[in-house]
């Protein structure tokens, strides 16, 4: 089995290979095409069309060569790059550069023993006629159907058109209100920090959805209610909103430490919730919370962490992107990120 990539050889050193196979009596196999946005379907051509012989040898067209055939956005991958990636793959034992639109001067030097095409063009292909004349073969290959590189920029483009939500996860208790001795469930017993409304009315202006995360494991314990929480979660909104905030969902866990679910921070099962609701892309957002469990969780689930307070037990070997002392800190490191 080959260990090393392919070689990167000149149009001269290609002819030289083809015509010390024939020698030999071995198969040098060749494949063109831009290999621009490498994708599955070139993977199997290529292994398809090296297995035709015994050398496979694919041609890479230019920059300047797809621009002229392809328009001036393409290719969207260098040639350099293009090469590299090609030259990577097992199947292939030589690459090559060539300037042309199509292959035919290079065939004409190369004499390969096949010339493999796509079924787009199949048999009736323009290179036909000097792959034949020197002895060669051309042999189709079957593409396997919705694999192309136009539908691969299609659905970059509609993807950079509409991209995925993103959101600002905040913890509760100790991040947006002082916890005081522990499940807070009155509302006269709510307190917001110092800070916290000035810093939400700055994120609200931002276009990240702004999602609460929070345990309530009161709830499991038999300190308070599902009504207690929602009644709270009801007022705090209501006094957020004429403060000119918005809040947009609330997510709370009603279950005790030793209950095994997977909603319960370090576990991520509110975060996945929320992507189900809002289709918010997990990779562009930001959690806040004071906790080792909300670094635990928010880095659980590839979310940039940003912890208020206290550093880390090293126990845990894991930290937060981001240590800040409030969320007003946090909030200016998320739109300064902009």
């Amino acid at each position: 089995m080959k260990s090393r990539g392919a070689q990167q050889v000149s149009l001269k050193e290609a002819a030289r290979i083809s015509k010390a196979l024939r020698a030999r009596g071995k198969k040098l196999v060749t494949v063109n095409g831009s290999l621009d946005l490498l994708h599955s379907g070139h993977i199997f051509m290529l292994q398809k069309a090296a297995s035709y012989g015994d050398a496979l040898l694919v041609l890479i067209n230019s920059d300047a060569s797809v621009k002229r055939y392809k328009g001036p956005h393409r290719p969207i991958i260098k040639e350099e790059e293009r090469m590299a990636m090609v030259a990577g793959i097992t199947a292939v034992d030589y690459v090559a550069l060539f300037d042309d639109i199509n292959p035919k001067k290079v065939l004409e030097e190369i004499k390969p023993s096949i010339h493999c095409n796509g079924s787009d063009w199949g048999k009736n292909c323009i290179e036909r006629e000097v792959v034949e004349k020197n002895g060669g073969v051309i042999k189709v290959l079957t593409k396997i159907k919705g694999l192309s590189t136009s539908k691969l920029i299609d659905t970059i483009v509609k993807a950079a058109k509409d991209p995925s939500p993103r959101a600002v996860f905040l913890d509760r208790d100790g991040t947006l209100n002082d916890n005081g001795d522990g499940y807070i469930h009155k509302k006269e017993h709510f307190k917001f920090l110092p800070g916290v409304l000035s810093a939400m009315r700055a994120l609200s202006k931002t276009d990240y959805k702004i999602i609460l995360i929070t345990n309530q494991s009161g709830i499991g314990r038999g300190f308070y209610s599902h009504r207690h929480v929602k009644e709270l979660h009801d007022w705090m909104a209501d006094e957020l909103r004429r403060e000119g905030i918005r809040v947009d969902r609330v997510y709370y866990c009603p279950h005790g430490p030793n209950d095994g679910c997977v909603c319960r921070k370090p576990e991520i099962g509110m975060f996945e919730e929320a992507v189900n609701d809002f289709g918010i892309s997990l990779a562009k957002s930001w959690f806040v919370g004071d906790s080792s469990s909300d670094v635990l969780a928010g880095r659980e689930a590839n979310i940039q962490t940003i912890k208020l307070g206290a550093a880390m037990d090293t126990k845990l070997k894991l930290e937060p992107n981001h240590y800040v002392r409030n969320l007003k800190e946090a909030v200016s490191i998320i739109v300064k990120a902009e």
